[in-house]
């Protein structure tokens, strides 16, 4: 009779511990997701994003206030807001005043990673039509428990008195600027408005400028306009040029970006394929002899209704 094989019960440490099951990556993308969807289309509230450009703002040498801050591009974002309401306070020198604060609760991860924006003291906010300037931060709440893995950021705003910012843009176009600032002055290219009312329609073409436009009370726009143009075969930018229209029905196209050297930084282009034929007929973007496209000399557009926007910098175009 064949004898049986000893079994080694006897439990041996590994040398590693074992993948955790319930607080790993997987976990924490699921986490995610479940709050992008939860804050961006059921329960959250938009605000607008004033990021401070800190490389272009005069701060004082010695205590490093801001004199002259500049804004880059407002930037669109969902979020929890808490309003705690206008409260009445009695200054003993000025009489009675009001305050009015909002707690601004953020998905830290959806900020960070998926639009590139970290939250500062000292930016502002737009809620609804009041301006706010975030004066405390906290990041209360741990994913899991995980101290390396902090998932809220919640910033204490004070809305600003009137005239401490007003933002106006004054970079080539309008919206899709690079830069806004709290203080504006000159005139657009052929168009100086300078009376309150009601602009039914405005055109910004290429590097044109609008320095001076002040909206107040119940002034509105029901239209912004950018000149568009439809190409097909070779074609160079010009610089009146803002949304280039391509047809690719027929033959491949070659387009040409502008110098840098000679275009107005933080300039806005867009391309894209109208007829749909892309797929058929590429689309080809060239650089400028020595500029580059985050890094290349050519893109190519070939998939059908294809799109492309690109921003100019010091370093040359670049992919939004």
């Amino acid at each position: 009779m064949p004898r049986k094989k000893k079994v080694d019960t006897q439990w041996v440490q590994p040398a590693n511990p074992p993948p955790p099951l319930f607080t790993g990556e997987k976990e924490r993308n699921l986490v995610k997701q479940v709050n992008d969807e939860l804050i961006e289309r059921v329960i959250g509230q938009q605000v607008l994003y004033f990021p401070i450009d800190v490389e272009r703002s005069n701060f004082h040498p010695l205590y490093g206030e801001g004199m002259d801050k500049t804004f880059y591009s407002p930037v669109r974002i969902y979020a929890l807001v808490k309003f705690n309401g206008d409260i009445t306070k009695n200054e003993d020198s000025f009489g009675l005043d009001k305050e009015t604060t909002i707690e601004v609760h953020f998905h830290k991860k959806r900020l960070t990673e998926d639009q590139n924006l970290f939250v500062r003291e000292g930016d502002f906010l737009l809620y609804g039509d009041r301006y706010y300037e975030i004066t405390e931060l906290s990041e209360p709440k741990q994913l899991f428990g995980q101290i390396e893995n902090k998932f809220e950021i919640v910033a204490k705003c004070y809305r600003v008195r009137e005239g401490t910012f007003n933002p106006q843009f004054t970079a080539n176009t309008v919206p899709a600027t690079r830069e806004t600032t709290s203080t504006s002055s000159g005139s657009s290219s052929g168009y100086n408005p300078t009376s309150i009312g009601l602009f039914s329609h405005l055109i910004v073409e290429g590097n044109s400028t609008l320095n001076n436009l002040t909206v107040n009370g119940n002034s509105s726009f029901s239209a912004i306009s950018y000149k568009t143009i439809l190409v097909s075969g070779t074609y160079n930018i010009v610089s009146t040029d803002y949304i280039i229209g391509v047809d690719t029905s027929t033959i491949t196209t070659s387009i040409t970006l502008p110098p840098c050297t000679l275009t107005t930084l933080g300039r806005f282009l867009t391309i894209k394929d109208e007829t749909g034929d892309a797929e058929i007929n590429p689309i080809y973007v060239s650089a400028s002899v020595g500029d580059t496209i985050d890094g290349d000399t050519l893109l190519i557009l070939d998939s059908e209704h294809v799109a492309a926007s690109f921003y100019c910098t010091s370093t040359g175009w670049h992919i939004v």
